[in-house]
């Protein structure tokens, strides 16, 4: 009976250490949040590519290119930070040429480009599925994860979001995209995102879309034509609807000219109304909030505690010491006691503790005598 007690007790205590360990299944790590993020990805016209390389300049999508000179990253880099971004989307591949720009070749060597980026002040969001125009969503899933598993193990270090695929509902199911989320989700702890066509849950009106990504990119469509921006009314509706979801939301795709004042006027209000982050352009700062990361604990102490704990219960089990162990993530505490029979009438009791929180380290010694009198 006593070696069932102990192999009890050990086994509790194993229990109760993997409970001070953070927990695997978060999101992602919030060093790396897409709250606060500003990106300017539709800066013009651009349509389908029919040789004007001028209009490579109205998207950041095509950035990575090889159609872009050093020279004019340089300067389309400064555009961006003089415009306020913080973030800028891009292709990791676009085979078919269907943007101006040419193609974003996945086989590239991409490294040099993001440094360049991240040290310019821009973070690169990189967008692993082109437009169905493309046609880089067509394959199995693993050939599609083949390729994002890639991307990943070359340029997680330089990359801080990913956003799974552009318009994901006019090529792939609910069950498709999420499983291609899981997937990253799976190789990094950045955050990723899924965007779709106008409107929550896109053009099928399908939120199943969003189930696992981190961040919902929001489209409110209506802006490629006419005054090339958004109606007001229909992006208040749309954002307040998905923002019942319970997922942070980047208002990502409402103007044609992101660095029009109609378009910032707009981003704006997005960011007063409750999204996260806008991709069109906007004029403050403050989008979005989200609690800073918890400062990771170091658990040596608690395990080193339950350890000695462990082995004073194995050995010292004969001699009718009790032990106990309570902790948190905040604080634990360690004790163990031991009675004595002094006389059929007297007892004493010893109980010792040690307690330990952030700010706080405690040992006590108890000494206590029973007694009965007739």
């Amino acid at each position: 009976m006593t070696f069932i007690k102990i192999e009890y007790f050990l086994v509790s205590l194993v229990l109760s250490s993997l409970l001070l360990v953070p927990g695997l299944s978060a999101a992602y790590d919030k060093t790396h949040s897409l709250h606060g993020v500003k990106s300017s990805f539709l800066l013009g016209k651009i349509g389908p590519h029919t040789g004007d390389q001028s209009k490579k300049f109205n998207t950041t999508l095509m950035y990575l290119s090889n159609t872009w000179t050093d020279a004019e990253r340089a300067n389309f880099r400064q555009r961006l930070v003089n415009t306020g971004d913080t973030h800028i989307d891009m292709y990791v591949r676009a085979t078919r040429g269907h943007l101006p720009g040419g193609v974003v070749n996945p086989n590239d060597d991409f490294r040099q480009r993001l440094i360049e980026l991240n040290q310019s002040g821009l973070k690169p969001v990189l967008w692993m599925t082109p437009e169905s125009a493309h046609n880089d969503w067509k394959g199995d899933a693993a050939h599609h994860k083949a390729f994002m598993e890639k991307i990943i193990r070359l340029y997680d270090d330089q990359a801080s979001a990913y956003v799974a695929c552009l318009e994901c509902d006019e090529y792939w199911s609910p069950e498709q995209v999420n499983d291609y989320v899981a997937f990253i989700k799976s190789k990094t702890n950045k955050p990723v995102a899924v965007h779709l066509a106008d409107g929550v849950g896109g053009y099928k009106h399908d939120t199943r879309y969003y189930t696992n990504a981190d961040y919902i990119y929001l489209q409110i469509g209506g802006h490629t034509t006419g005054d090339y921006i958004a109606d007001t009314e229909t992006a208040k509706r749309m954002l307040t609807e998905a923002l019942t979801l319970g997922k942070p939301v980047v208002v990502s795709e409402y103007s044609l000219f992101s660095e029009s004042a109609q378009a910032k006027a707009l981003g704006d209000l997005m960011c007063s109304m409750g999204a996260v982050g806008t991709g069109n352009g906007r004029n403050i700062t403050y989008c979005g909030h989200e609690d800073a990361p918890k400062k990771k604990k170091d658990y040596t102490a608690a395990i080193l505690g339950l350890v000695g704990v462990g082995i004073a219960a194995y050995y010292l089990s004969n001699y009718d010491i009790s032990f106990t162990f309570d902790a948190t993530e905040d604080w634990q505490s360690y004790g163990m006691s031991r009675s004595f029979s002094m006389t059929e009438r007297l007892s004493f009791d010893v109980n010792v503790t040690h307690y330990t929180s952030k700010d706080v380290v405690n040992n006590r010694i108890f000494f206590s005598m029973r007694t009965t009198f007739e």
